[in-house]
């Protein structure tokens, strides 16, 4: 038995097909294209990141660049790295400079390797009559013919009463050009 459907019956049906049109309008149309959006968008800031990085780099490229024809349009012969197994010059230039100092010591590591470059560290501490003295000598360490670099550095100013005597400790590396063979 069949029976008619009452106008508001009909009237609800019809409000029933228009909230199932906007839901499936909303959940098969309009909120994939919003995550799509949102998706877009996300990937434009991290692309914006990245050339803003990539930017940067060239800048700090193009300066460094600069810096380096500056560096040796002033000073054609840089430094260059020692051969590998330079260790007597480096003590004879080592004693030459710490020859300043009333005392000192060093102390050896093992020499470290990667690639080509070897790296030959010294714990090295000394003592000097004043901050001005142990300033020069740690200036003609790091401007002397080898190159290294000075790490670490502990200074200790002493007292008038223990006689005003500067302690430096600290390490320096060696850095050594090694060819493969």
């Amino acid at each position: 038995m069949k029976r008619k459907l009452t106008p508001r019956e009909w009237m609800l049906l019809g409000v029933l097909a228009v909230v199932a049109a906007v839901s499936g309008y909303m959940m098969l149309f309009r909120m994939p294209m919003i995550q799509q959006r949102d998706g877009m968008q996300q990937q434009i800031v991290l692309c914006q990141e990245q050339l803003e990085a990539a930017q940067a780099r060239v800048t700090n490229k193009q300066r460094m660049e600069r810096e380096l024809k500056a560096l040796f349009e002033k000073d054609p012969d840089p430094l260059s790295l020692a051969p590998y197994d330079n260790l007597q010059p480096v003590m004879v230039e080592l004693h030459r400079v710490l020859s300043a100092a009333q005392d000192y010591s060093l102390a050896f590591s093992t020499v470290e390797t990667e690639e080509t470059i070897v790296r030959r560290s010294i714990s090295l501490s000394f003592t000097s009559g004043s901050y001005s003295a142990a300033k020069d000598i740690l200036k003609e360490l790091h401007d002397g013919m080898y190159r290294c670099l000075l790490s670490d550095l502990s200074i200790t100013i002493g007292q008038e009463a223990t006689n005003g005597l500067t302690t430096v400790s600290g390490t320096i590396v060696f850095f050594e050009y090694q060819v493969e063979g």
